[in-house]
């Protein structure tokens, strides 16, 4: 009784110190940026050494996935921004596994070692290339986020998961209380407008920017929750798990996001694959095959590309017209636009193909290399006077990684991509946790075909789904190394 008592003294402390540090943090935040910088060094070691005292890591991240759906973007140093009150509790977090480093250096070695290998070329890309940045302090600032997060969601979420490899789907579910929340806001914003389909875009702000992140999110819970729930032997368990999908799935509707959908057309191809589990000698020859029809495909696709007219923006258009509007690059302004990020990315990279322009910098370099006939009005001009509807920035994770980071920057992407698929195809006949490995691989399938029209990763709310697929990948993959 005594130590469910001292458990619960343990848990008040915790989540107390967390709110004053981050009410701190939020107010020095609007004195100023270096101030705001000063306290968070200051404040994070501290924090990071009581949380480890108290055995609080797990609660942590928890409390990081509750907030995470609710963070706000505020003004921080040379332009960038930060977001509030996730990232200074994400320092936090990346300062437990730093101290667990130096503290419990064996353990750690021994459960996170091999995947820190494969992220240390990412890494280090991202290091050399700010120190070559046009914009040095926005690349500087923007590098030690995403390599926050990627220590956070996918080291230290692995780190926790020795023990216990579903520990992330419960950090997901806390995730998931918390979107469904910004979902319900999104409706009573939906209801002020008097349910104008023309506002949807907006209606998840300040939450989620605009509706494809929302959307994508949206995406990745539908194909997660929906793979998870045959990894369920109860049946009340399984019945929950379709219910979050069926929710999810309705927010993909909502959203009206292109990307989102298709992505999970995407991930049911990916998840037939993996509940088939087809001998791998078969899988190449059939890609090789549909690879051809393609080719020999190619002047019946273009006349149906050039035939089609459907809008993305039309809002009377059913889904199906909107989704099949991708194809649309003579009228439809959103895709003349994407294809004008994707050109200025593209001659970006030609200029400087080793070394980019630097993390971050993207969407303040780009103005000069778009293409005046791909131009409309949606089109920046000034990177501080954004036209409406025109968010985002190269719109392809892959594009964007070439253009800020050069050749290196998208091969150490790729290389962790492949690390991950490897590990989910090796001994996926005979692996014990072989279904909740492909559950994982599944849901980052969504991103892997979404990163080609939008980039999210460097959001903190995606960055951790991301990341955090891959530690549940990989912490059930090891997890029948362990005695």
């Amino acid at each position: 009784m005594s130590e469910q008592r001292n458990s619960k003294q343990q848990l008040a402390l915790l989540v107390s110190i967390l709110v004053i540090v981050s009410g701190l943090l939020w107010f020095f935040a609007l004195i100023h940026s270096m101030v705001f910088l000063a306290a968070t060094i200051a404040t994070a070691i501290p924090s990071a050494y009581l949380i480890i005292r108290l055995n609080a890591e797990r609660l942590l991240l928890q409390v990081i996935a509750l907030f995470l759906p609710f963070s706000v973007e505020v003004p921080f140093l040379a332009g960038s921004m930060l977001r509030i009150p996730t990232e200074p509790l994400i320092a936090i977090a990346a300062m437990v596994l730093v101290i667990h480093f130096l503290r419990d250096n064996q353990t750690v070695k021994k459960t996170i070692r091999q995947e820190a290998f494969w992220l240390a070329p990412l890494f280090l890309v991202f290091v050399i290339t700010s120190g070559l940045s046009t914009m040095l302090m926005v690349s500087f600032k923007f590098s030690f986020a995403n390599m926050a997060y990627a220590l956070v969601f996918y080291l230290l979420i692995l780190f926790l998961s020795k023990d216990d490899p579903s520990f992330f789907p419960r950090l997901l579910l806390v995730y998931s209380a918390g979107f469904l929340v910004v979902m319900i806001w999104s409706f009573y914003q939906f209801h002020g407008f008097g349910w104008n389909p023309v506002v949807v875009p907006g209606i998840f702000e300040p939450f989620y920017k605009d509706h494809t992140i929302f959307g994508a999110s949206a995406a990745f819970l539908t194909a997660f929750w929906f793979a998870f729930s045959f990894t369920m032997k109860q049946n009340s368990f399984r019945m929950a798990a379709w219910l979050l999908t069926a929710v999810f799935f309705a927010a993909v509707v909502y959203s009206t996001s292109r990307g989102a959908f298709l992505s999970l057309v995407v991930f049911f191809a990916v998840w037939v694959i993996y509940r088939l589990k087809p001998a791998l000698k078969y899988i190449l020859p059939v890609l090789l095959f549909a690879a051809f029809v393609l080719f020999i495909s190619r002047p019946a696709m273009v006349n149906v590309i050039s035939g089609t007219q459907s809008l993305s923006y039309d809002r009377e258009a059913g889904l199906v017209d909107r989704t099949s509007s991708v194809a649309n690059v003579t009228t439809d302004v959103s895709n003349l636009e994407r294809l004008n990020r994707w050109h200025a990315a593209w001659l970006m990279f030609r200029e400087r193909p080793l070394s980019g322009f630097g993390p971050g910098t993207y969407q303040f370099e780009y103005i000069p290399y778009q293409s005046p006939a791909l131009m409309n009005h949606l089109s920046v001009t000034n990177p501080y006077d954004i036209p409406e509807g025109s968010g985002g920035t190269a719109h392809s994770e892959y594009l964007l990684a070439l253009s800020e980071m050069g050749l290196f920057g998208l091969a150490a992407w790729l290389l962790l991509f492949g690390r991950w698929t490897a590990l989910s195809l090796r001994r996926w006949h005979e692996h014990p946790r072989q279904m909740y490995m492909s559950v994982a691989v599944a849901a980052l399938s969504t991103y892997f075909f979404h990163a080609l029209v939008n980039n999210f990763l460097t959001t903190d709310k995606f960055a951790f789904l991301f990341w955090g697929a891959a530690a549940l990948l990989v912490a059930n993959y090891k997890h029948m190394e362990r005695p």
